[in-house]
């Protein structure tokens, strides 16, 4: 049995019409039914909680895959994040968790419309960060920002407030997290075998 830890934001928390629901961790539990999946994502969260808590949440919980899931946050301008921080943040996770164990999502979409304080140059910063950094420590990574923004309904991904996943949203997400888990595992069971 292998353990999977979700660690994110109020949209890996599933968060919909002011609660947290199960809506991920329910759609990723569906295809590893021999595993267990743990969502530890805490609404309100940036990279810079998740890095004072990583060793209290994460290590002592031994994943064997860890799937970050940050930037809704980070990205906004209020208290705001540089974009080198974030980074920071993320490698800091990265290196203490190890990069066989990581999958790598970019900052989702979010309509800056209707939330301001999250641009599109800063949606778009953010992403480049992430996308780097699955370069550099060669992850598993989904350029969430873009599959979302290249959509031809992006608005129906997301709730009214602009920022939350709708159904349709957490389906897009599931699409594209499964085969990224399997590669994962599946490269991790040939480093051991070799």
């Amino acid at each position: 049995m292998k353990k999977i830890v979700l660690f994110g934001d109020s949209i890996f928390a599933g968060y919909s019409d002011g609660k947290i629901t199960d809506a991920l961790t329910d759609r990723i539990s569906r295809h590893f039914p021999d595993d267990k999946v743990i969502n530890l994502s805490i609404p309100g969260y940036k990279t810079s909680n998740a890095v004072s808590n990583i060793e209290q949440n994460i290590l002592n919980l031994q994943p064997d895959l860890l799937i970050l899931g940050f930037g809704a946050n980070d990205i906004s301008t209020i208290d705001e994040i540089k974009p080198g921080k974030f980074a920071s943040n993320l490698s800091m996770i990265i290196d203490a968790v190890g990069k066989d164990k990581i999958v790598l999502l970019s900052p989702p979409y979010t309509d800056w419309h209707k939330v301001p304080s999250r641009p599109w140059t800063r949606q778009l910063q953010f992403d480049l960060v992430t996308e780097h950094l699955g370069k550099e420590f060669d992850l598993s990574y989904i350029d969430l920002l873009h599959e979302m923004s290249n959509s031809n309904s992006v608005q129906k991904l997301l709730q009214t407030d602009g920022l939350h996943f709708t159904s349709k949203g957490y389906n897009l997400l599931e699409e594209l997290l499964v085969p990224k888990i399997k590669l994962t595992l599946a490269k991790q069971s040939e480093l051991v075998s070799n």
